[in-house]
C-alpha cells in the first residue's frame, strides 16, 4: 500500500486542542483533524488557536463539528436551525484559516433512519456547501452503506460534498468498508482520507496488530482514530505503522530541516504549546464517544 499524509483526531487523544496536537507532534505527525468542541464536547476551538498552531507550522485537514451528534442534524424530518447555525460557524472558522474541509457526522440525535430524515441531511449538506464555496469540502460520515452513501451525496447536489469511509463505524454498523471505499471512490464522492480505527469490542492490547492489519489494506491518505486517551504508546504504534506502509516512498528528511511529518520540531512545538495550554478553559468530553 502507498503510504499518504498520516493525521489523527484530536479529540481521541485529549480534549484540550493544545494538549492534543502536542501529543500527535510527540508521535511524529503534526496533521491533525479539530473537534469544534462545545458543551460536552470539551473547549471551543477557536480564531486564536488555529493562529497558534498555523504559526507552529500544524496543519489542521478538517474541522469537525461532532456537537451535531448531540444537536441532531435535524428535528421532526426538518434541517435544525440550531445545528445549521453551528456548522456554518465552524465552515466561517475553516474559510478564515484555510482549513480544507468541515465535518458533519450523523450519528445517535443525527442519525439517518427513514427518508425523511435522510432528505434533511441532505439539505443540510446542500446548505453547508453553498456556504463553503468552491474550495471548502464537506464531509459526511454516518451509518448508511455504500450505496446509500452514494445516493446522500448525490441528493445534497454539490460536487464537495463527499462520504467519509471509517473502517471501524462501517463495521460496527454490518458493513464492508473495502466495498464502500471501491464504490465511493467508483462514483468520484470518497472523502480524501481513510479514518482508521478498529471496531468496538476489540481487547486494548488487540488494537495496535489489529490497526496494522487494517492499515496493510489503506491505500493513501489516512486519519488514524484509535482510542489514544493516555495511550502515548500506540498512537506512536499507529503513526509509525500508517508511515511505514511505503517507507520506501518517502524522502529522506533534510538534514538542515524539518521532517514532513513533524517529528523534527516536535519537541521544541509541544513545548511552546505546553506554556499556552493553561489558557484553555476546561470542560468534561462526551465519556468514551468516538464521535
Amino acid at each position: 500500500m502507498s503510504a499518504g499524509d498520516v493525521a489523527v483526531a484530536q479529540w481521541r487523544i485529549a480534549p484540550e486542542h493544545r494538549d492534543a496536537v502536542a501529543g500527535a507532534l510527540a508521535a511524529g505527525t503534526r496533521r491533525v483533524q479539530l473537534d469544534v468542541g462545545g458543551p460536552g464536547r470539551g473547549p471551543t476551538l477557536d480564531d486564536a488557536v488555529l493562529t497558534e498552531l498555523g504559526r507552529h507550522g500544524v496543519v489542521v485537514d478538517a474541522l469537525a463539528v461532532n456537537r451535531a451528534n448531540d444537536l441532531g442534524l435535524h428535528r421532526d424530518g426538518r434541517p435544525s436551525s440550531e445545528c445549521l447555525d453551528l456548522l456554518l460557524a465552524t465552515i466561517g472558522l475553516a474559510r478564515r484559516h484555510g482549513v480544507p474541509a468541515v465535518h458533519v457526522p450523523s450519528f445517535r440525535a443525527s442519525a439517518i433512519i427513514d427518508a425523511a430524515s435522510f432528505t434533511a441531511t441532505a439539505q443540510v449538506l446542500a446548505r453547508c456547501a453553498d456556504e463553503g464555496g468552491p474550495d471548502l469540502l464537506v464531509l459526511t460520515e454516518s451509518t448508511l452503506g455504500a450505496d446509500d452513501a452514494v445516493a446522500l451525496v448525490s441528493a445534497a447536489g454539490a460536487p464537495t460534498v463527499r462520504a467519509v469511509a471509517d473502517t471501524g463505524n462501517l463495521v460496527d454498523a454490518g458493513h464492508d468498508p473495502a466495498t464502500f471505499v471501491a464504490t465511493c471512490r467508483d462514483h468520484g464522492v470518497l472523502a480524501p482520507a481513510i479514518h482508521v480505527k478498529v471496531p468496538a469490542g476489540v481487547e486494548p492490547g488487540d488494537v495496535a496488530t489489529r490497526t496494522r492489519t487494517i492499515l496493510a489494506q489503506v491505500d493513501g491518505h489516512v486519519l488514524l482514530e484509535n482510542d489514544y486517551r493516555g495511550r502515548a504508546d500506540l498512537l506512536a504504534a499507529d503513526v509509525a505503522a500508517a508511515r511505514g506502509r511505503d517507507t520506501a516512498r518517502r524522502p529522506a528528511p533534510d538534514p538542515g530541516g524539518a521532517d514532513p511529518g513533524g517529528a523534527d520540531l516536535g519537541a521544541p512545538v509541544a513545548r511552546s504549546l505546553d506554556h499556552h495550554r493553561s489558557t484553555l478553559p476546561r470542560t468534561r468530553p462526551t465519556e468514551g464517544a468516538s464521535r
